[in-house]
């Protein structure tokens, strides 16, 4: 087992981006028609046993924050799980923080404890959760933000053979 280190990381809220051939569509929101939607887009945040060894990570981490129409704000987010790197690990331990910010202040706060990202894998993961903001903050989040994290990691060295991974994966 070994501890490893995220690097803090943000993303300004915008539009859902519009369907383009050549680009896989957003993911988040689920249903786009419950409500208004705001999207964010982090292109990785990757686990890092040191400053060189990247030992698993979470890659294209969309973000959506919906007012539905029961009134209630849903906090959705879907990425991949890259595990073709050294290591595997999961949030169970150390979840993820998602923090909705304006400016520098933050206004609510969701933790992910994501599923273990496996050795060999390239698997999709999801996440929903309701916030607690007012009208007024709802209004004023600018962006998420991901704190750095630790993670307790595994080797990969041993895994069961993935067809076309590396190895040890």
């Amino acid at each position: 087992m070994t501890i490893c280190r995220s690097e803090a990381k943000s993303a300004l809220f915008g539009r859902i981006p519009p369907r383009t051939p050549g680009r896989s569509d957003a993911e988040v929101p689920g249903d786009a028609a419950l409500g208004p939607a705001r999207y964010a887009r982090i292109s990785h945040v990757y686990f890092y046993s040191n400053e060189d060894d990247a030992a698993y990570g979470l890659l294209d981490i969309e973000v959506s924050l919906q007012r539905r129409g029961d009134g209630e704000i849903w906090l959705e987010a879907y990425c991949i799980g890259d595990g073709f790197q050294s290591g595997r690990g999961s949030g169970a331990e150390h979840p993820l923080s998602f923090e909705l910010r304006s400016g520098e202040k933050c206004l609510a706060r969701a933790e992910w404890r994501y599923p273990a990202v496996l050795c060999g894998h390239f698997d999709p993961m999801m996440f929903a959760m309701r916030v607690q903001l007012s009208d007024a903050e709802l209004a004023s989040v600018d962006r998420v933000y991901l704190p750095e994290v630790s993670a307790e990691a595994e080797s990969c060295i041993g895994a069961p053979a993935v067809f076309g991974g590396p190895q040890g994966h």
